[in-house]
């Protein structure tokens, strides 16, 4: 399993990085145009908010993610490794574990950035905490982990009937609504709603695990 994850995390580490490029990128053109265009009230503004940078970071290593899972399937290379001498379950864990690596790449990368950038700016009133970092983090790893698990999903719907599958959307529709209430709850603490979104998401991932176990088609 670790093989395979290591594999993966080499075979995406350029999508990852160009991503990164992208995404900071765009962060500076914005910044750029904005001085250009805007007023120097504006321009006072955005030079502080430039410590917002690691959040670009984090949405460009979520496009990473969503890059890998659409990789893997339009290259079929679940069934390539299944073809190896390594169980399912293995497989299953590797799968869900790819877009988490990548997605924990880059949060290690925004807080050693957001440290960066605080340490020679200060903390203006625009910059975030660092648990609001992770709790960005950790909403857009459940994003990604939803997006593998309706794929499992519609697998499901194409083996059993629409009521055989109900209980898997279900289940799918809970954990979002549980997400929503975490993002707009009347909670302060930045810590705990990333621990609450982290643990949506591990929950999100076991899920699609134990419906990938239960697969006997790889069409895709």
């Amino acid at each position: 399993m670790w093989r395979l994850l290591r594999e993966g995390v080499r075979f995406y580490r350029p999508v990852l990085l160009t991503s990164w490029g992208f995404g900071a990128g765009i962060f500076f053109l914005v910044l750029a145009l904005i001085a250009v265009v805007g007023s120097v009230r504006d321009l006072n503004a955005m030079a502080r908010a430039g410590v917002q940078l690691p959040l670009a970071i984090l949405v460009a290593s979520v496009v990473a993610g969503f890059i890998a899972i659409g990789t893997e399937r339009s290259e079929n290379r679940v069934r390539m490794h299944l073809m190896l001498p390594v169980p399912i379950n293995q497989v299953a864990v590797a799968r869900v574990l790819l877009p988490t690596a990548l997605m924990i790449l880059g949060l290690v990368a925004s807080h050693v950035l957001f440290a960066l950038l605080l340490a020679i700016e200060g903390s203006p009133v625009l910059s975030p905490r660092h648990g609001n970092v992770d709790f960005i983090g950790m909403q857009l790893l459940f994003w990604v982990q939803v997006g593998l698990a309706v794929r499992e999903v519609i697998e499901l719907r194409h083996r059993v009937s629409w009521q055989g599958a109900l209980g898997s959307k279900a289940l799918l529709v809970t954990a979002v609504a549980v997400m929503a209430v975490i993002q707009l709850g009347p909670w302060q603490s930045a810590v705990l709603r990333a621990a609450g979104a982290a643990a949506l998401a591990v929950l999100v991932m076991t899920f699609t695990v134990v419906l990938f176990r239960r697969r006997n088609v790889f069409t895709k």
